[in-house]
């Protein structure tokens, strides 16, 4: 339904919306949006039988949506408006974060409290120090611990336990689940510091003597290990793993982890209904068995893992790993473990690739950074089986390694990714006027911020590579440029998401 600027303001004045929400309407759009078509490479008819949905709006009180179909000959535009005074947000997906595990390079305290544990190394440092004097020290970490100091965060439905700032003294007789399942995983993660790792402590000394605004820093000096790690959870497991490589690529020894490493699962359940009342601390509904805590999937301290993945029905993981400069896909049974499946994807040098994995309910896609997509589907027996390898230049405009990607859409044949373009939000700026005028390259505010807008880029592939490009430049972005005044983000119309299908969709 076609809405004017006139109507827009008539509702935010009778609403009681704001003199600046109204005042900052004034540069809308006076007419249905419309998105001005930028071709970058390839044929527009490629992306014929496709349709994007987009939400953009206004402090989510003056919401627009838009929706453009392609077909074979060109592409048509709809918009209709809404207004809502009190503002509706979309509510996101509930998600969980799984078992994190950290040591923090860089952490601070403005107290007393110790930063994991260097209390002699601090001590040491503050006896060098006069009272209202600041210093620092770099120190060798394995000159104080043989193993890391891990801390663990464990969020997984029902059940949340915070990292302990105690982690030292936890046990496994504690009444409370958290701090015994926090000990069970210490003594489960054991992993000896590199010899050449270095931090640097700070601290502050009052002028009582003692300190505080204790620090952790990171230094360049030697090598580093970080605990990155990614869980994937089932109704009633959490399957994780984490990165085995210091900075400089050598290979930490996880050979004291039960099971060496891989794969690991933490099951997870109902609170034993014969627990004291203080195991419900925190309103947790369920806690983790970490007596049935396992490596579940060995896997080669020397093979790379990429990514773990779950397929749409929970009953399978799909692990994604380099081995000998090979990508494969493995298929593994989550009851059972048993690897299912081992599909070799494509060629890949991790010393100079990266993966962007994007997982949908019908597929799934794998983009290398330098120029590889591979879309994987689902066959009816529940085996996968690569679909589509399209090569591309990274170095393209707009390529979509270089962006967030906001959705895909795959036909059987066809992927489709569309992102947000990025432009600036400057006011009075010859690079705005070239933005209005139809350049839509990537802009930058002049403090150095990025802001998604509410046009999107385009990119569509097929067998032979990228079939088509291009930019779709929303009038909706005329709002956000002003000559005078002070931009707010309160005040700025942004996007909101984005939705993708193909017509008669085979995926």
């Amino acid at each position: 339904m076609r809405k004017t600027l006139a109507i827009f303001l008539a509702l935010v004045l009778l609403c009681g919306c704001g003199v600046l929400l109204a005042a900052r309407a004034v540069s809308a759009p006076r007419e249905e949006i419309t998105f001005q078509e930028h071709i970058f490479s390839g044929d527009p008819s490629a992306a014929d039988g496709l349709t994007v949905q987009l939400k953009a709006g206004m402090q989510h009180k003056a919401n627009w949506e838009s929706t453009v179909q392609f077909s074979a000959q060109d592409y048509r535009t709809e918009t209709s408006f809404r207004f809502l005074p009190a503002g509706q947000a979309e509510q996101p997906e509930m998600s969980y974060r799984g078992v994190e595990i950290n040591f923090y390079h860089d952490a601070a305290t403005t107290g007393s409290d110790d930063v994991f544990g260097f209390s002699t190394a601090y001590q040491s440092l503050l006896d060098t120090l006069s009272p209202g004097e600041s210093g620092s020290r770099t120190i060798r970490f394995a000159d104080y611990y043989d193993e890391y100091p891990f801390e663990f965060y464990i969020d997984l439905p029902g059940v949340r336990y915070e990292t302990l700032a105690d982690w030292e003294d936890a046990s496994e007789d504690s009444d409370w689940p958290g701090e015994c399942a926090q000990a069970a995983l210490g003594r489960f993660f054991r992993i000896p510091v590199l010899q050449d790792e270095y931090v640097e402590l700070g601290i502050d000394k009052n002028m009582d003597g003692t300190g505080s605004a204790r620090s952790i820093s990171s230094v360049r000096e030697g090598d580093r290990f970080w605990m990155n790690t990614e869980s994937v959870i089932t109704d009633d497991t959490c399957f994780f793993w984490f990165g085995n490589r210091t900075d400089n690529d050598r290979l930490v020894d996880t050979s004291r982890i039960p099971g060496g490493y891989g794969v690991y699962m933490l099951p997870y359940g109902p609170l034993d209904p014969d627990a004291e009342a203080s195991a419900f601390y925190g309103g947790n509904e369920n806690e983790v068995y970490t007596d049935r805590m396992t490596c579940f999937f060995p896997v080669d301290p020397e093979t790379r893992i990429e990514h773990l993945g779950l397929t749409p029905d929970k009953t399978r993981l799909l692990l994604h790993t380099v081995e000998n400069n090979m990508y494969y896909v493995t298929l593994i049974d989550c009851k059972t473990g048993a690897a299912l499946q081992k599909l070799a994807i494509s060629d890949f040098d991790p010393k100079d690739n990266y993966v962007n994995i994007a997982e949908t309910a019908d597929f799934v896609c794998i983009q290398q950074t330098q120029g590889r997509i591979c879309v994987l589907t689902q066959n009816a027996d529940g085996l996968y089986q690569l679909v589509l390898r399209s090569d591309y230049s990274p170095d393209d405009l707009y390529s979509p390694v270089y962006a967030t990607v906001r959705a895909m859409a795959f036909d059987g044949k066809r992927l489709a990714i569309v992102n947000n373009d990025e432009t600036v939000l400057a006011n009075d700026d010859n690079r705005t006027k070239s933005y209005l005028a139809g350049t839509t390259e990537a802009l930058i505010t002049l403090d150095g911020a990025y802001f998604d807008n509410c046009g999107f880029t385009l990119t569509v592939f097929d067998q032979t590579g990228v079939a088509y490009s291009g930019a779709y430049v929303s009038s909706l972005e005329s709002a956000n440029y002003l000559t005078g005044g002070t931009l707010n983000m309160d005040h700025l119309v942004l996007p909101y998401s984005i939705a993708l299908s193909w017509k008669n969709d085979a995926a």
